[in-house]
């Protein structure tokens, strides 16, 4: 599991698990952060946990192309976590690098990769849904910590 651990770190996209097999956190792709999604100035992130359809459709539009599947959720069965970047002309990429179950509770790392700059704005989202029974999830990312009560 340390080797997973340092790939994902390095860049190599490895997610390493800690945590019974039905028990896991499912990517979504198909959505955009909508533009009235207000991050704290102190910030370049911002973490989420939504339980709900109509909390859902407040913060994601859906991004349906020619070339893409959007995902749906299940609410009666899962949360959705969400890790966004504030606007930025720099294209920025969220990526997991573990995760693992304790009890109720679930523990996040991930990072950010800088791309190019752009001549237009844009904001990072990692979507992924979890276990409805999890109750807090902590984000870490590099020295930063965030605790968000799943409600």
């Amino acid at each position: 599991m340390i080797f997973f651990l340092i790939a994902g770190l390095m860049g190599y996209g490895s997610i390493a698990y800690a945590g019974p097999p039905e028990k896991r956190v499912e990517e979504l792709s198909g959505y955009f952060v909508k533009n009235t999604v207000k991050f704290d100035n102190n910030y370049d992130f911002k973490h989420l946990t939504v339980t709900n359809q109509e909390d859902f459709d407040h913060y994601f539009g859906v991004a349906q192309t020619m070339q893409n599947q959007v995902d749906k959720v299940n609410f009666a069965e899962n949360s959705v976590i969400a890790i966004m970047t504030k606007p930025s002309e720099i294209e920025k990429k969220t990526e997991l690098v573990y995760y693992e179950f304790d009890g109720n509770s679930l523990f996040i790392l991930y990072q950010i990769i800088n791309g190019d700059k752009k001549t237009y704005q844009s904001t990072s989202l990692y979507l992924a849904s979890i276990p409805k029974n999890i109750t807090r999830v902590k984000f870490k990312y590099r020295d930063n910590i965030g605790i968000v009560d799943v409600k």
